[in-house]
């Protein structure tokens, strides 16, 4: 855009330019010839003109000395007054000096003139037409670059359009191919062979993920079962029964991830897609709420609970729990002793918020094992991306953010099932 629009105002003012120093030149040209007629007639005897030749031309002859003659140079050119006889005034106007001997030795001055406002109307318009031209010029070639550009490049934006709309593990789509320029096409190919090796991986790595957590739950169980079994015998040392509390607290924690990540899987697989009924939110929500004053009363919290009308969901009645659960117990973990919590649901969504010191990190609050403020005892770090993917999979939106030293997690729905 800057260089087009440089190139352009060079070659106007260079344009501009070139006309004004014709004009002025073709003026000079003018005073020579009208100067070199009188000084024609003067040398051979003829009569001279009349001194003022029509409106505008004049000239001026006088004698001068030959150290005048000899002194200053024969022509030059300048700008002064000259006398309009007819109309009574003066005017700017471009002048030729020249100096001329005749063939007795008597030496002579004429200055011819002419009105130069002629010529400054002719520059100004010409002034005028060249801008014009060049803002022609410049708006016509930014629409044709912009037309070309944009036909040049739609099969690139056709790709980043399907690009933008791509979600990994929910297919593909067919890759938008440019089967006339080569470039594109082998964009296109590069995208597609990528798209499908991370498909391919994102599968895999699904699958891992569910067959190392359902592999891992039977000897978890069994693990923590025979330490109940261990902790229920009268023999074992005081200072034994606090390590295997330990390991036995290790082995729940291990539990939990294990499960969450089985749900999650399952979750992402679309396993409960098809385990759908409609689910009042309002009571699971009242009921989580319920369940967590009693083990969060010593916090001592203010609950604010507004109801303003009833919220009622097609989604599987597990998913639905996971997420309200998730929600709701973070904010009673996460609130200090006297906080305020305060839960809000209305006709296509509920928020869940609690006081907070700073917001969290908004680009890894749903990440896996994000945990703000370092790792936490008897958290997994799964919470928040279990309840995100669950709202990305029920149709909801789930949305963080922080206002007036609250944290509010908003959860509405983004379409109909």
């Amino acid at each position: 855009m800057l260089p087009l629009v440089l190139t352009l105002g060079l070659w106007g003012w260079l344009s501009y330019k070139a006309m004004e120093k014709k004009i002025y030149d073709d003026t000079d040209l003018i005073l020579q010839d009208y100067a070199y007629g009188i000084i024609s007639r003067k040398l051979s005897g003829d009569s001279l003109p009349e001194r003022f030749n029509g409106v505008y031309n004049t000239y001026h002859i006088r004698e001068v000395s030959e150290e005048y003659y000899l002194s200053n140079p024969q022509v030059s050119y300048y700008e002064g007054e000259a006398e309009l006889v007819n109309l009574e005034e003066f005017a700017s106007s471009r002048m030729r000096r020249q100096l001329f001997r005749e063939s007795d030795g008597r030496c002579y001055e004429i200055v011819v003139s002419l009105p130069v406002f002629e010529q400054d109307v002719l520059v100004g318009h010409v002034l005028t037409w060249t801008v014009l031209l060049f803002a022609v010029l410049l708006v016509a070639m930014l629409v044709i670059s912009l037309i070309v550009v944009n036909y040049s490049l739609k099969p690139f934006y056709t790709l980043l359009d399907w690009m933008d709309t791509y979600r990994p593990g929910q297919g593909t789509g067919t890759v938008p191919d440019a089967e006339d320029i080569i470039e594109f096409r082998r964009l296109a190919d590069t995208a597609r062979n990528v798209v499908d090796r991370f498909e391919h991986q994102y599968a895999e790595r699904k699958l891992f993920i569910g067959n190392v957590s359902h592999e891992l739950q039977t000897p978890l169980a069994v693990c923590s079962n025979r330490l109940e079994l261990i902790l229920d015998r009268p023999d074992i040392p005081e200072d034994m029964v606090d390590e295997l509390v330990k390991l036995h607290r290790s082995l729940q924690g291990m539990i939990r991830l294990n499960k969450t990540l089985l749900l999650l899987t399952k979750i992402e697989n679309g396993q409960f897609a098809d385990e759908v009924s409609e689910v009042d939110l309002v009571a699971l929500i009242s009921d989580c709420i319920g369940m967590c004053e009693e083990i969060y009363a010593y916090k001592e919290l203010s609950i604010s609970v507004n109801i303003q009308s009833p919220f009622t969901y097609e989604m599987n009645e597990q998913m639905a729990s996971v997420l309200v659960n998730n929600l709701v117990r973070n904010a009673f973990i996460h609130s200090a002793k006297g906080d305020t919590i305060v839960v809000n649901v209305y006709q296509d969504g509920f928020l869940v918020s609690n006081t907070g010191k700073s917001p969290l990190d908004e680009k890894m609050l749903f990440k896996r094992f994000y945990q703000p403020g370092g790792r936490k005892e008897g958290s997994t770090g799964l919470g928040l991306a279990l309840s995100y993917a669950v709202c990305e999979h029920s149709g909801m939106a789930l949305r963080y953010e922080f206002s007036a030293n609250r944290h509010i997690f908003n959860v509405n729905l983004k379409k109909s099932k």
